[in-house]
């Protein structure tokens, strides 16, 4: 589920609305994640993002990942959510032209 960091922070902490990245898993995690997030609506919204490719891109990465000694198989769903909200983010990015290389 979502940490109880994430939640206090989003909850207690965050004077501005924000968007709550949610990526889209199967169940029971969907559920599990509904329920987390459905306090913070109130206040912030809720971002469901499709998570197709990521996994690939995530095990493509050239860096070994890890969070506090986990790596992706041992923290699947912590670095799902993390390229979710990376992909959420770069949505928001306004189009560029295509760089000229004449």
């Amino acid at each position: 589920g979502v940490s109880h960091h994430s939640l206090t922070a989003y909850g207690r902490v965050a004077l501005a609305a924000a968007d709550v990245v949610v990526p889209d898993v199967d169940e029971p995690l969907a559920s599990m994640l509904a329920g987390d997030v459905a306090p913070l609506r109130a206040r912030h919204r809720v971002v469901p993002v499709p998570t197709d490719g990521l996994d690939a891109a995530l095990r493509a990465t050239p860096v070994k990942l890890s969070t506090m000694g986990r790596g992706l198989d041992e923290d699947h769903a912590h670095f799902l959510a993390s390229a979710a909200a990376g992909r959420h983010a770069a949505s928001l990015l306004p189009d560029r032209p295509a760089p000229d290389n004449a």
